[in-house]
């Protein structure tokens, strides 16, 4: 389908603030490549959308959130030297303009490689929720991406894959150990870098924790942030507004918060 027949309105409701760490970018791209799906009758597979998705969004966990749902792990294959050297496939989340000549409408310009991005879904314990408070401003990823470090030392990358190894593993468990959990989701790759660009982040993570707060099991930034988000099995308020003080007390500025529960389906198309 070269156009949209004339006239075709596309009303948009997005429930995902923008520049918050809560992958709204990711959710944009999923729901164009749906609605291209449909309205072109093109039939592809959810994994076959999903390297569509990436030739966009080079960030494949929030794509593969948004499309598939549930908890999900998530890695970038490596391309082959053909396929690098192939100028519409994007090194940024920006994808740049089309190539090889002049789009006629009769096949799909851009045919990305097959499996860019590869996905597993883990098991998830229902009874955790998802509490996130999002602060009034925007924090664009590429501003929150200067603050990291070009390199790592060894015993920082080890300390976080041996985490990131076991965290999948214990937010399937029922019932969830807070201890290992709140351990587990510790972190030495950005959390530290990033925090005075969210004021209040730091006293939050010394104070806010499975220990002095029960059904709290840990806190981290939401992607880049400046979103905070919390995993808990009760008193989802209580955290949240306690969560929302220690920011005030460094920040005057209007908090929201949300208690999300996962999309085991992901995304899809309803006709009404």
């Amino acid at each position: 389908m070269h156009s949209f027949k004339v006239p075709t309105r596309v009303r948009i409701c997005n429930g995902i603030a923008l520049s918050r760490g809560l992958g709204s970018s990711a959710a944009a791209v999923v729901a164009g490549i749906l609605l291209g799906n449909e309205v072109g009758h093109l039939k592809l597979s959810k994994d076959r959308m999903f390297d569509y998705c990436l030739m966009i969004e080079r960030h494949p966990d929030n794509v593969a959130a948004a499309l598939f749902g549930g908890f999900v792990g998530t890695f970038m294959k490596k391309l082959s030297p053909a396929d690098t050297a192939r100028s519409e496939i994007p090194l940024s989340e920006v994808l740049p303009e089309l190539s090889g000549g002049i789009d006629t409408g009769e096949l799909p310009v851009h045919k990305p490689p097959l499996a860019i991005g590869s996905y597993h879904q883990f098991r998830f314990n229902r009874n955790i929720k998802s509490i996130v408070v999002i602060p009034d401003f925007e924090l664009d990823t590429s501003k929150a991406r200067k603050r990291l470090p070009q390199t790592y030392s060894r015993e920082d990358t080890v300390f976080n894959a041996q985490r990131c190894s076991l965290l999948p593993v214990l937010l399937g468990e029922d019932p969830p150990n807070a201890a290992k959990i709140a351990e587990a989701m510790q972190d030495r790759l950005h959390q530290q870098y990033r925090a005075d660009l969210i004021p209040g982040f730091t006293q939050v993570l010394q104070h806010i924790t499975h220990n002095t707060y029960p059904g709290l099991l840990a806190v981290a930034l939401s992607g880049a942030g400046p979103s905070i988000l919390a995993l808990a099995t009760s008193n989802f308020e209580i955290i949240a507004k306690a969560i929302i003080a220690l920011l005030s007390e460094a920040q005057q500025i209007h908090y929201d918060w949300q208690v999300l529960e996962l999309a085991p389906d992901g995304a899809s198309v309803d006709y009404v």
